[in-house]
C-alpha cells in the first residue's frame, strides 16, 4: 500500500469528488480512479460508494480515514523529529495572541516546545482576538493565538488548543454570590463591567446573549475594559458584574476576590486557536511548530462547580 494513494484517498474525502480531488492534485480523474483502485485491491474492499452527489464513505473507508489520519500525523511527527536531529532547530517565532490564550495557554504549549527544541525563541504580543488577527494578516507575525475567529474564517487555518466555559463574576459580598446559578436575562439588573469591542470574549458573549434574545442596550454597562484582569479588578472592588473566562476566573476565584456562577441554559462553551495564514509556506521552526500545536491541548479546571 503506497503512501501516495493514502494521500489520494484523504483528497478525494476532503474534495468529495474523484473529478475535485483530481483538480486539486493536479492529476486526471483516471490517476485518481486507478490510486483509489489499487487501494481497495489491497485491502480487499470498496472504501467509497459513488453517489449522484459526489462520493460516500462505506464501513471499511471510514476505518481507512481514521487510521490515515494517524499515519500521517505520524509521518509528520517523524519528519519533525528527523529535522530536528539533523539540524538543530532555531528561530524566533512571533505569536500575537488575546488575553486568555496569552496569559494562561500559550506559557504551557510554549514550555511543552521549547523542552525539544530549547534553541527556538518566542516573541509574545498581547492584546485581543481582532487586533491578533489582524496582525497576522498583516504579515507583522506568523501566528495568532485567539478565542475567536470572527471576521477571518476564509482566509487563515487553525488548530484548537483548549477550551473553556464563560461565566459570571460577582463579588463575594454580591447579593447573587449565593446562586449555583443564574438566568442571563437577570444579569439586566445590575450594573456590568464589559470587555472592549474587539476582543473575544466580548465577541462570544454577543452571541451567548444575541441566543438568549438580549442585546448589549439591555445591559446596564457602568465600565469597559482592555483586559480580562482589569476586568475582574473592577469586579472585586464592587464596581458590577461581568462575564469572563472561566480559566482566569478560576484563579481569581481562589484568590478570594471574586465568585463564580454558572450561566443557565446559556451556550457558553468557547474554543481557543492557534491560526496562521492558510497557504502560506514557513520556516522549519515555525512548522514545527504548527505540527506541534496539533498534538496540544491545554487542560484546566474550569471553576469549582465543574468539580
Amino acid at each position: 500500500m503506497k503512501i501516495q494513494y493514502l494521500s489520494t484517498f484523504i483528497t478525494v474525502l476532503t474534495t468529495g469528488s474523484f473529478s475535485a480531488a483530481a483538480k486539486e492534485l493536479v492529476t486526471s480523474q483516471a490517476t485518481v480512479s486507478n490510486h483509489i483502485a489499487a487501494l481497495e485491491k489491497d485491502l480487499g474492499t470498496k472504501v467509497f460508494i459513488r453517489t449522484t452527489k459526489g462520493v460516500e464513505l462505506t464501513e471499511a473507508g471510514k476505518i481507512l480515514q481514521e487510521t490515515t489520519k494517524k499515519i500521517f500525523e505520524e509521518i509528520e511527527k517523524a519528519k519533525m523529529i528527523i529535522a530536528s536531529t539533523e539540524k538543530g532547530l532555531q528561530g524566533e517565532i512571533k505569536i500575537a495572541a488575546s488575553t486568555i490564550p496569552g496569559e494562561h495557554i500559550l506559557p504551557s504549549l510554549i514550555s511543552e516546545f521549547r523542552r525539544e527544541y530549547p534553541a527556538v525563541k518566542f516573541k509574545i504580543t498581547v492584546t485581543d482576538s481582532i487586533n491578533s488577527l489582524q496582525s497576522l494578516t498583516d504579515n507583522e507575525v506568523h501566528f495568532a493565538a485567539v478565542g475567536s475567529l470572527e471576521g477571518f474564517e476564509g482566509i487563515i487555518e487553525f488548530i484548537q488548543i483548549g477550551e473553556e466555559e464563560l461565566v459570571l463574576i460577582v463579588p463575594p459580598n454580591h447579593e447573587l454570590a449565593k446562586k449555583k446559578v443564574v438566568q442571563p436575562q437577570d444579569l439586566r439588573n445590575y450594573p456590568f463591567v464589559y470587555r472592549e469591542d474587539k476582543s473575544g470574549t466580548r465577541q462570544e458573549t454577543r452571541k451567548m446573549f444575541s441566543d438568549q434574545r438580549i442585546s448589549v442596550s439591555d445591559l446596564d454597562v457602568v465600565l469597559e475594559f482592555g483586559s480580562t484582569e482589569s476586568v475582574i479588578t473592577a469586579v472585586s472592588e464592587g464596581t458590577g458584574i461581568s462575564i469572563v473566562s472561566s480559566i482566569a476566573a478560576r484563579k481569581a476565584e481562589a484568590a478570594g476576590i471574586v465568585k463564580t456562577i454558572r450561566l443557565e441554559g446559556a451556550k457558553n462553551m468557547r474554543k481557543f486557536y492557534v491560526t496562521r495564514l492558510q497557504k502560506k509556506e514557513l520556516p522549519k521552526a515555525m512548522e514545527n511548530f504548527w505540527v506541534f500545536c496539533r498534538h496540544f491541548k491545554f487542560k484546566h479546571k474550569t471553576s469549582k462547580f465543574q468539580d
